[in-house]
Order: C-alpha cells, then sequence, then structure tokens
C-alpha cells in the first residue's frame, strides 16, 4: 500500500494492462493545528501561562482582591488540593486593594485546605489582602514589598436598621481580620487593634520582625 501523504490525494502512477490494481491508500491523519494568539476565539496567552503555573501548583493573584479573583482563587486551591495533598501550593499575592469580605472568603478557603500553602507578597498589599497571607501555613516576602496595615473602610445604603446590621458585621470581619493577624504574627489583639487604628506601612524586613513573614525572598 503506497505511503500516505499530505496534500491529499497523492500523486498515483497510472495502471497499465498486466498490473494488479492499485488499492486506495488510506487517508493520513491531519496534521497537527498549532493555535495562534492572533486567531479570533483562541485563549489569550496570560491564560495560557496562567494554566502552566496551576500545572506547576503556583497560583497568581494580582490587582484588585474582590468577589471575582478570591472565588477563582478560591476554586484553583481546591483544584490543586484534590491533586495533590501533600505537594504545597504557591500562592503570589500582590494586592493594592482589595475588598475585606472576599479577602475573609479567601483566607477561610487557604485555612480549609488540608494541603499546605505558601504564600508570597509582592509589590503592595493591602490590608484585607493580609488576612490572605496570614491564613497560609508559609508567608515571605521579598524586601522590598509593601504591607500596609490600616482599618478596611466600609460604605453602604440603606435604611437605619440596613446600616446597623452592615455596621455590626463589619466590625465582625475587622474583628476577624485582627485575629488572622495576631495569630499569626504572635502579637497581642490589643495591639495589632492599635496598629489597624493608627496605619502602620511595613517592608518586607519590616513585616519579617513584625511578624507578618516568616522569610524574606
Amino acid at each position: 500500500m503506497p505511503a500516505a501523504t499530505w496534500p491529499w490525494p497523492p500523486e498515483v502512477p497510472p495502471w497499465r494492462p498486466g498490473q494488479p490494481p492499485v488499492p486506495p491508500a488510506t487517508p493520513p491523519a491531519p496534521p497537527p493545528v498549532i493555535p495562534s494568539w492572533e486567531e479570533p476565539g483562541q485563549r489569550t496567552l496570560s491564560a495560557d501561562l496562567a494554566d502552566r503555573l496551576l500545572d506547576q501548583r503556583v497560583i497568581l493573584l494580582g490587582g484588585r482582591l474582590d468577589d471575582t479573583s478570591a472565588n477563582r482563587a478560591a476554586a484553583q486551591l481546591l483544584l490543586l488540593s484534590r491533586r495533590s495533598r501533600r505537594s504545597p501550593i504557591e500562592l503570589h499575592l500582590a494586592c493594592p486593594e482589595a475588598e475585606l469580605a472576599a479577602a475573609l472568603a479567601l483566607a477561610d478557603a487557604v485555612e480549609l485546605v488540608t494541603t499546605p500553602v505558601h504564600a508570597v507578597a509582592r509589590g503592595t498589599l493591602a490590608c484585607p489582602a493580609i488576612a490572605v497571607l496570614c491564613a497560609a501555613q508559609e508567608r515571605a516576602a521579598p524586601r522590598h514589598a509593601v504591607l500596609v496595615l490600616s482599618l478596611p473602610r466600609a460604605s453602604a445604603e440603606g435604611t437605619a436598621a440596613e446600616l446597623a446590621a452592615l455596621a455590626e458585621q463589619h466590625e465582625r470581619q475587622v474583628a476577624r481580620l485582627r485575629d488572622l493577624i495576631s495569630e499569626a504574627a504572635g502579637r497581642s489583639a490589643e495591639d495589632v487593634a492599635r496598629d489597624l487604628t493608627t496605619g502602620r506601612v511595613l517592608t518586607g524586613e519590616e513585616a519579617l520582625a513584625y511578624g507578618l513573614i516568616n522569610r524574606l525572598l
């Protein structure tokens, strides 16, 4: 049987009297299609890089930390934890803006997974995002990272009863943030509450001395 090649159909020599008939060649499998980033409908380069990093058990969380990004990171944590409960997950945080409720939800996910989570603070980390950092088993940051300790702001609209309920909920969330920082840093809740009220901006070295991280990169 003649070899199957592309382009199809291949050139077949003419049949001559006395020769056995030439059986038809089996069409080969089409050549693989290599996706191009410029083609419409193809995945973006950033999404491909994120998937490759996920295969290496690395999660990148940058920009504003809100419900959408927190849910995506939590889903990635759960996925990697199901794949392996022993190999650590590396979570990179670079969130100069963060919503307190979303950050606390992600911190809960970090604590719930049985897989060790190693968090790395990069760039500037807003105070709510520090809750995610403090929930990890290992915490690191480069020397020039910036970690902001301050009381998260809250804004709401509604009736007096609704505003009172939201204010109470916000106080509970701030208390949860304070407790996470207190436990991770080994400081009293009163000291952390005072630093949140007055506000502090820590470099990587200062965060190490404070106890927010346990390793400099």
